[in-house]
């Protein structure tokens, strides 16, 4: 494939790349060149000397200088903005591997339950090496384009109609993913609430909606109406580690049944049949954190493609060693009594140290159900012909609003998480995840075995191979399950 097929609407890009070029009022060089940098990343471009001078000309005009416990929380932000800056490495990283890090962590014990120890093992190591690989190749399509989402960068590649599929399936996976999130709240609610010194409405389903649904008023709802990814870095950060504590709970607990109880007869390393296809959806969910991809990466300091590798990496590497301490050790413990989200199988009344780490798994549930609204509002308002950095708040908040309401409704209703993962991971993130990579870089021109080289054309197809794979058999296996 060397034909160069060229972006199906250039006015479009030409507007993204030379909007800011135009000086207002006699508007200084420098001011144009930050607006201009702004708007394509979506943040705002000073240097740190710039920002301590407004902050005190701020002091000056609007009043005295800030104290008490004004002053600590303005130094812990500041204290934030050294560890963690915004585009660096370790806030991209951490964005990008909160987008599933939550839900596919809590799916995968069922999933080598289905598949077995040694086979689940090796799947996940794959597929973990090809998602870092096929987020090069997203990222080379967002550097060759300039543009910033899925819908964006799918017109300008391939045409109208095939932008519209993908984003169909986008939307879909977002939607069934921010689902699965719901769901998994009400997991975590169902044993801290399991006790007789609780209020008897509470213990029902009727009540653990109530209460999920006052949990997305308060900590989701308010976080889904930001406009900028990067500005979740500092509480994903804070979600990941909540996830980093739960897996040491975890393994800790594992350990200790070991010690007491001794190996379980129950676990083994290889299944056969349709059973061990079935969480072959689960797997695939787990690093599918390719939906926020370009979003991430526009945000980036100096984004560029071996960058994100660098990112990729990190954030990959880290979610890597969750899923496999919470896939192993968690399948170890419960054998094969664990056919839905973990969370139903620990009483974390009987235990302290889960109990905090239900606690910080809300959160992140609360955070991976925010990153999934970022890709639905883009693929909408892309075909609206708005720009979320410029439109009105109000209106921002409206479409952000019922959409998120819309999640809400099918979390509380739809029964079990590993019917979502299987479907969602399967069907819409084989495809968004894995095919349209690959597809996008082909048709991006000038690629060839000759130009690409025999490594990077090989695992492209094989990348292909493990999508279609994915989509088909993933699919069928959870319809089977289901059934």
């Amino acid at each position: 494939m060397s034909n160069h097929i060229e972006p199906a609407n250039p006015e479009t890009r030409e507007e993204h790349t030379n909007h800011a070029e135009v000086v207002v009022g006699g508007q200084e060089e420098d001011t144009v060149q930050k607006d201009k940098k702004q708007f394509l990343t979506g943040q705002d471009v000073y240097n740190d000397a710039e920002l301590d001078a407004e902050e005190e000309d701020e002091g000056r005009v609007k009043g005295p200088k800030k104290r008490g416990i004004f002053a600590v929380t303005d130094g812990m932000g500041k204290c934030f903005r050294y560890m963690i800056p915004p585009g660096g490495y370790v806030a991209s990283a951490f964005t990008l591997g909160s987008a599933t890090l939550g839900t596919g962590i809590l799916g995968l014990p069922a999933a080598f339950n289905s598949m077995g120890l040694i086979t689940s093992i090796l799947i996940l190591l794959v597929i973990v090496v090809f998602t870092i690989f096929s987020l090069w190749l997203m990222a080379r399509c967002a550097d060759a384009t300039g543009l910033r989402t899925y819908a964006e960068i799918s017109e300008a590649i391939l045409g109208y109609w095939p932008s519209v599929l993908i984003s169909v399936f986008l939307v879909f996976f977002c939607l069934g993913t921010d689902v699965s999130y719901v769901i998994s709240i009400g997991d975590l609610l169902t044993p801290i609430f399991d006790d007789d010194s609780v209020p008897k409405f509470l213990r029902t389903k009727q009540g653990n909606r109530l209460i999920v649904s006052m949990i997305w008023l308060v900590c989701i709802y308010p976080l889904c109406l930001l406009k900028s990814i990067d500005s979740l870095r500092h509480v994903s950060t804070f979600a990941v580690l909540a996830v980093a504590f739960f897996c040491i709970c975890i393994l800790v607990n594992c350990i200790e049944h070991l010690r007491s109880e001794g190996m379980r007869d129950d676990v083994f390393f290889f299944n056969t049949g349709n059973q061990a296809i079935v969480g072959l959806g689960s797997l695939l969910f787990a690093c599918l954190v390719q939906m926020n991809a370009f979003e991430i990466y526009h945000q980036m300091n100096n984004p560029s493609p071996r960058r994100m590798v660098h990112v990729s990496c990190l954030g990959l590497g880290t979610c890597g060693i969750f899923y496999f301490t919470s896939g192993i050790f968690g399948y170890i413990r419960f054998g094969s009594t664990v056919i839905d989200s973990i969370l139903l199988e620990y009483q974390p009344r009987e235990d302290k140290e889960m109990w905090v780490s239900y606690f910080g798994m809300v959160i992140k549930l609360c955070v991976g159900f925010i990153l999934h609204q970022i890709p639905i509002r883009d693929s909408f308002y892309h075909y609206m012909g708005w720009d979320v950095y410029r439109m009105k708040w109000w209106k921002n908040c409206i479409y952000c609003t019922i959409f998120s309401v819309i999640v809400l409704i099918a979390g509380l209703f739809i029964p079990s998480i590993n019917i979502v993962l299987g479907l969602v991971g399967s069907l819409c993130g084989g495809f968004v995840g894995l095919i349209y990579p690959p597809l996008m870089v082909m048709y991006c021109g000038n690629w060839s075995l000759k130009t690409a080289g025999i490594v990077e054309y090989v695992a492209m197809y094989i990348l292909l191979l493990i999508g279609i794979v994915g989509c088909v058999f993933g699919t069928a296996a959870s319809i089977y399950g289901v059934v």
